[in-house]
């Protein structure tokens, strides 16, 4: 038996194939960049052609949107995906689409101690539920519920609730973000594009307009790294913010076993996280500071946690074993 497990990210696609004969094997890693095709049949055609592989029995994709029955609509890129047609039109036994945050939620419990880093050690339940949250093309946010010592993810579009700025400095922001868009989510700016947002943001405030070159996120972080005044502005006030979105989607979905920071741009910047600038707005004081307090905040370092869990998701689809 042959499964397939995908995550699709707005920026880059992951699969990887198990093949259940003997021991069982996992195929090397295969990756895409997501906008170099117009749509995902497209990548699939290209996968099954790297892979030599024309069958899979069971596929898991973990898909940023949300998942309505068997269909989605991703959220950052221009494609339309339904269970139902990949099964007909390709080699597919059954297909199951979940959220990618579903996904990287479920991947949690296949991480090494070495594969997370602690950023806040807080009161650690184990009878608890957990928070999956990560930035990275866009926002995603999944409550985890445990229930007779399992783990079960919650679909959810967290990331686009509204930005609620807490000082000055944020009043500004906020008023410069809406000079182009009435509503600005959390994922405008916990974000890829967020961080380079945050940065034209801090270079028009100092010097009255926008810069000349638009600088990408990974550019932003370099600059930053190097000391640059404007990158480090931008990269405080993504950290901060980040810490003030964790704290307030934990007084909605209290996490007692742990939050987990996932996504492709907190491991890229782990230095960052670590600093006071994260813990001081997580632990702003406010309503219900101490229920906050007590959750313990946990940073993944293994930016393949969406593939373990659409895997993981395979295996159980298939009736096979978690290990």
């Amino acid at each position: 038996m042959k499964l397939l497990a995908g995550d699709i990210g707005g920026t880059t696609s992951r699969f990887q194939w198990f093949n259940t004969d003997g021991p069982g094997h996992l195929s090397p890693l295969y990756p895409y960049p997501s906008a170099r095709f117009s749509c995902f049949d497209e990548l699939l055609t290209n996968l099954f052609a790297d892979s030599g592989i024309a069958r899979a029995d069971v596929a898991c994709f973990g898909l940023p949107g949300p998942v309505s029955d068997v269909e989605v609509a991703l959220t950052n890129l221009p494609w339309r995906i339904n269970a139902h047609e990949l099964e007909q039109q390709r080699a597919f036994g059954r297909v199951t689409l979940v959220n990618d945050f579903y996904a990287a939620a479920l991947g949690i419990d296949g991480l090494n101690p070495s594969e997370t880093v602690c950023l806040h050690p807080g009161d650690y339940d184990p009878r608890g539920n957990r928070l999956v949250v990560g930035a990275g093309t866009g926002l995603g946010v999944a409550p985890v519920c445990q229930l007779n010592s399992r783990f079960y993810p919650q679909p959810s579009e967290g990331g686009h609730l509204a930005f609620a700025p807490l000082n000055d400095l944020q009043n500004k922001l906020l008023a410069w973000m809406q000079q182009r868009n009435t509503y600005v989510s959390y994922e405008q700016l916990l974000s890829g594009d967020g961080l380079e947002q945050l940065y034209r943001f801090h270079y028009q405030l100092r010097d009255g307009q926008p810069p000349a070159e638009a600088l990408s996120a990974a550019e932003v972080h370099c600059q930053a790294q190097g000391g640059d005044e404007l990158a480090v502005a931008a990269l405080r006030s993504f950290v901060n913010i980040y810490g003030q979105f964790i704290a307030d989607i934990a007084l909605l979905w209290p996490a007692r076993a742990g939050i987990y920071l996932a996504g492709g741009i907190a491991a890229k910047i782990v230095d960052w996280m670590q600093s006071e600038d994260f813990l001081r707005l997580f632990l702003a004081p406010k309503p219900m500071f101490e229920l906050v307090r007590k959750m313990p905040v946990y940073l993944v370092k293994d930016e393949f946690v969406g593939l373990k869990g659409a895997l993981l998701m395979a295996r159980r689809l298939a009736g096979l074993s978690a290990d």
